[in-house]
């Protein structure tokens, strides 16, 4: 295999490669051209064959290929790439992706109309949806949302007014700030990523650190489709930071801010307060630590939904959004499944069904916390599972969700040496084949499938859900052998 595995003058090849890969993203799925157009547009519809999706497919694969040979190299310390070298090839991969259509996700709309609630109309967006002003010029795109407020942090919406602030009723321009945020957050969890490997293996640090910013998922995710989830987890790296001083307080605040930036931020804090109480010394200490963390805390959270008012209208929001109605998840398989078996699909069925996985789910965080209460078990490690049981029991599963536990695979291991676990391994997995199940909700369940759900489910549920678990498992036997 050795001859697979690239020699330091050969990774700036595989760069270039990859830079052609992403040039072909801009120039199939073109932002200009597009950008204020109805309908929204995605994969399917500027690849409308089934042709056009295979060919997308290979483009993946393609990046997703050179990624682990650039990995393969550093991590085999054939190749020494500095920071400043990883971080420049990822900037020199953003720029056409920059200019790539938000084709797996429309959320980058969303973010420029509901900061215009603020900005715009002075109005608080948790209260009024954008259909609230219906002479807005973008409200038609905001699609299905338009009646919903906003489902994100105080702190996100704070920074949506100030960029639809100044851009004003320039979309292209708008569009654009939040693509460059999820950029510029990217880069700095790139960043932090390093310093936070400074005391291992310096091959591990150079392949973590590329595991991170060369990621084609990840990339597609924050860049092309400008997710914020990319800035929570900015909060939550330098809560591990302090985490690795031993400096419990702030560990707590920033993942508090992660939370007030994305809401999802909160399922780490529990598992990190457990560690943090008995991280302190002494009975003294653990009140103290309560008490600043109350104290500082409650005046972070004031701060922040002082221009909204209450944080109440936003809980509302996020209650009705995680019982609402399913989509791709492997409860909706199961309901389609009680359908096709002549079960009334119903409220109540659906409701019942949402519950059956729900209640694991609870089940869960509960013993992830008493293990680490009772065990000492690692909070990254509880944080993982934690956030990736959230996708396996959402009712619509979403593309980013896969992103989430990332972070927390590639840190929970303290071990100095390059490998990949089995939980990390799965967790590349994931990342490469939630972004090829798009082709199978669109391009296959329209052009084979005849636009069954049901059939598209039976393919994606695995695909997503099983089939990562699997690879990551013969991976990880394969490197350790």
């Amino acid at each position: 295999m050795t001859k697979f595995i690239p020699k330091q003058t050969n990774l700036t090849l595989l760069a270039l490669a990859s830079l052609l890969g992403y040039l072909v993203f801009w120039l199939w799925f073109p932002l200009r051209p597009y950008f204020n157009t109805l309908p929204l547009q995605d994969v399917r519809t500027f690849a409308p064959s089934l042709l056009a999706g295979f060919g997308y497919a290979l483009l993946l694969l393609a990046l997703f290929g050179l990624y682990s040979l650039a990995f393969r190299g550093v991590q085999m310390r054939t190749v020494t790439p500095s920071l400043p070298f990883l971080l420049g090839t990822a900037v020199l991969f953003a720029i056409p992706l920059l200019q790539t259509y938000p084709i797996n996700a429309n959320d980058l709309y969303r973010y420029v109309i509901r900061g215009r609630v603020s900005s715009i109309y002075e109005q608080n967006p948790y209260v009024a949806p954008p259909n609230a002003f219906p002479d807005d010029p973008f409200l038609p795109l905001a699609g299905e949302w338009a009646g919903e407020t906003s489902p994100y942090g105080p702190l996100w919406e704070l920074l949506a007014s100030g960029i639809t602030g100044l851009t004003q009723n320039n979309l292209l321009a708008g569009l654009l700030a939040f693509k460059l945020v999820g950029l510029l957050a990217h880069l700095v969890s790139g960043w932090l990523i390093w310093r936070l490997l400074a005391q291992a293996d310096a091959a591990k640090q150079r392949s973590f650190t590329l595991l991170w910013l060369w990621n084609p998922a990840l990339l597609l995710m924050f860049v092309v489709d400008g997710h914020n989830d990319v800035l929570m987890m900015v909060w939550q790296l330098v809560a591990l930071w302090f985490w690795r001083q031993k400096r419990p307080l702030p560990v707590l605040l920033f993942l508090l801010l992660g939370a007030l930036t994305k809401p999802i931020g909160l399922l780490p804090l529990p598992f990190f307060a457990v560690a943090c109480w008995q991280m302190a010394q002494s009975n003294t200490a653990r009140l103290k630590l309560v008490g600043w963390s109350v104290v500082l805390g409650g005046t972070a959270v004031f701060l922040s939904f002082l221009p909204f008012g209450s944080p109440y209208d936003l809980v509302t929001r996020l209650v009705s959004e995680a019982s609402g109605g399913p989509g791709f998840s492997p409860a909706t398989l199961l309901i389609l499944l009680l359908g096709e078996w002549g079960q009334p699909i119903t409220p109540a069925l659906i409701d019942g069904v949402g519950n059956l996985f729900r209640l694991p789910f609870i089940l869960l965080g509960v013993l992830l916390a008493w293990w680490g209460w009772r065990y000492g078990r690692s909070p990254l490690k509880a944080a993982a599972e934690f956030m990736t049981a959230y996708s396996f029991q959402a009712l619509s599963f979403r593309l980013w969700y896969s992103t989430w536990p990332f972070l927390w695979l590639l840190l929970e291991d303290e071990t100095s040496e390059p490998t990949l676990s089995f939980r990390l391994s799965a967790g590349l997995w994931s990342l490469l084949l939630v972004q090829l199940s798009v082709l199978v909700y669109g391009h296959l369940r329209v052009y084979a499938l005849g636009g069954s759900q049901l059939a598209a489910h039976l393919i994606g549920v695995p695909l997503v859900f099983v089939l990562p678990l699997l690879l990551g498992w013969l991976g990880h036997r394969r490197s350790a052998s």
